[in-house]
């Protein structure tokens, strides 16, 4: 049968053995602690270098848009001629001039019958 000195020395041992695996246990974290760190932080500068890139990019094509869109314009304004906006112009005024005879004639035939009903 197993004395009190077995059972102390049983004892003693597994204590030994739960610190040994305990301390164990703590630089295992401390390690994947570490490591999870690391890889956290090359994973943050993937992404901030990533997202730079794109900005960059980004910023590339608006910049090409908005001198496409300058060179769009600048070829529109070469192709109008101050001959062009002057017939434009000389043509609406002669549709005002003639929509304004126009309405004169309505006035007078108004004005005609009225005065034909009344009889003066």
């Amino acid at each position: 049968m197993p004395t009190n000195d077995d059972f102390d020395a049983n004892a003693e041992r597994l204590a030994d053995d739960l610190r040994t695996t305990a301390d164990d246990l703590t630089t295992d974290l401390g390690v994947t602690g570490a490591d999870l760190r690391d890889r956290a932080e090359a994973a943050a500068g993937q992404l901030a270098e990533r997202a730079s890139g794109a900005a960059a990019e980004l910023a590339d094509r608006a910049q090409n848009a908005a001198a496409d869109l300058a060179d769009m314009a600048k070829a529109f304004a070469d192709k109008i001629t101050p001959e062009d906006l002057q017939g434009t112009l000389e043509q609406v005024r002669a549709n005002l001039e003639h929509a304004a005879q126009d309405v004169l004639g309505a006035v007078n035939e108004i004005v005609t019958a009225l005065t034909n009903r009344t009889g003066k």
